[in-house]
């Protein structure tokens, strides 16, 4: 191919919709073409004779709903390694843009390739009909064995939800979101696909996969299999004469241990003046004093634990989010305190009543429970949690259950410190619902309050009620 050619390509690849330039082009736009014209000369002295928008027949024909691949990703004009594109040049070409068009040309990448991971799943789907798929490929693929089997469930699955697969096809939908959603959503529900295709570009894979953990109740021979597979070993490192260790516990053993450490963990604050240490450090004290306690004490006894079960009106009872079979729900009586929170169907627990202005613990427990994890958006963080009120205890928020969130406090995010009323940011919405919250900037709280104002006066006429402190279901 010519020079000339290859510039076209090229110049296409870095501005797949041009804009009519004015008259005079600014220094940046000149900047980039001084690049891409380098760039495309030393395509020219490579000898590859690839195009940039159709390599591997990405952009041909023959592609999941006809010409152009699954959303016609050649015309995207994305480069890949094969075209024998210097990614140093291709840097330096970037860095000339302006930062909006890097992305939204990011964002078009992004949609691209998760079309092009449903036309891969479509492949997988026809393969495995055929038998031509199986484990050998997570070596051809490089990735896991586990990854493999993952995107055969996956592929065999779409085929039964034809909703979540337009909204994949439209690049709605992550590679991890995917995964977790068709586990989720039953297709012997005639509404759950439509429901799913809806919800779930919003939620995060981890609350996906928790759906999908607590829709099947596990049977007594899987909860005796959890018990089998305990194990704790420790090993010296003759090297550096450190203790390394590794330990795997079933359901209500983990809780327990899990609650104990995290307790220890969050107490061990430091001396007035003096850094706070890493939690992994304080986890390695705790564990040491717990060894020390036991010795000191002469292997007393221990205490019952306490253990709190969420049983929903539909599906299994869980511990710490995870499902507890029935017989073991029923064992746990004569083993340690049980207490039970009945919950909706929206995962909503039984609210006590106010007493004080300190949360009562039960009321804390409850929670915990619901939310498991930090509640800001995009965090996952599980440990170092605290109760975080929505609204505002000195605005005048109440101390129930639909006005408080957990939140990571300390550590490397400390959310809780980026909250009003100390911090800029209003988690707002309905806590109950695992997708219900949203980060909002405190300069758009008059706003909510002129709207709450309005929404009081609709509600003593009749109409609709909420509060930015106690929304609405």
């Amino acid at each position: 191919m010519s020079d000339p050619g290859r510039a076209a390509i090229i110049e296409h690849m870095f501005d797949p919709e041009p804009t009519p330039r004015e008259s005079t082009p600014s220094a940046a736009d000149a900047a980039a073409d001084a690049v891409t014209e380098a760039l495309a000369r030393a395509l020219a002295a490579s000898g590859e004779a690839a195009g940039v928008g159709g390599v591997g027949g990405v952009g041909g024909a023959g592609g999941v709903g006809g010409a152009g691949g699954v959303g016609g990703v050649g015309g995207v004009g994305g480069a890949t390694p094969d075209d024998g594109a210097d990614y140093g040049l291709l840097v330096d070409a970037m860095r000339c843009r302006p930062t909006d068009w890097l992305a939204e040309r990011r964002a078009v990448l992004v949609r691209a390739q998760r079309r092009l991971h449903l036309e891969a799943l479509a492949v997988t789907c026809v393969l495995d009909e055929r038998g031509a798929v199986d484990d050998t490929l997570a070596r051809a693929d490089g990735v896991s064995v586990r990854a493999v089997r993952e995107a055969v469930a996956t592929a065999r699955a779409l085929e039964d939800l034809p909703e979540i697969a337009a909204v994949a096809a439209a690049g709605g939908l992550s590679e991890a979101q995917l995964a977790q959603v068709v586990r989720v959503a039953d297709p012997t529900d005639p509404g759950a696909d439509a429901r799913w295709a809806a919800e779930a570009p919003s939620w995060s894979p981890a609350d996906l996969a928790h759906q999908a953990r607590i829709r099947t109740t596990p049977t007594a021979e899987e909860g005796r299999a959890r018990r089998a597979a305990r194990a704790l070993g420790f090993w010296w490192r003759q090297d550096s004469g450190m203790l390394d260790g590794r330990f795997s516990l079933p359901d209500v053993d983990g809780a327990l241990v899990a609650s104990v450490l995290d307790e220890m963990i969050d107490r061990m604050r430091p001396a007035k003046g003096q850094p706070w240490e890493t939690r992994a450090r304080r986890g390695a004290d705790a564990l040491v004093e717990l060894a020390r306690n036991y010795a000191d004490v002469n292997a007393v006894s221990r205490p019952t634990p306490h253990i709190v079960v969420q049983v929903p009106l539909e599906g299994p009872a869980t511990l710490a989010g995870v499902p507890l079979p029935d017989a073991l729900v029923e064992s746990l009586r004569a083993a340690a305190e049980v207490e039970a929170v009945a919950v909706d169907r929206t995962g909503t627990p039984v609210a006590t009543a106010r007493t004080t202005r300190t949360l009562p613990p039960k009321r804390l427990r409850a929670v915990r429970l619901r939310d498991g994890k930090c509640r800001v958006p995009g965090c996952d963080r599980r440990t170092g949690l605290e109760a975080h009120h929505l609204w505002p205890a000195s605005w005048g928020g109440s101390d129930e259950i639909h006005n408080l969130a957990m939140v990571c406090t300390g550590g490397s995010t400390d959310h809780h410190a980026q909250l009003v009323p100390q911090g800029p940011w209003l988690l707002a919405g309905n806590p109950n619902h695992p997708n219900g919250l949203a980060l909002v900037h405190r300069r758009e709280v008059a706003e909510l309050t002129a709207q709450a104002a309005r929404s009081g006066s609709r509600s003593r006429s009749g109409g609709p009620r909420g509060s930015p402190g106690a929304p609405g279901p």
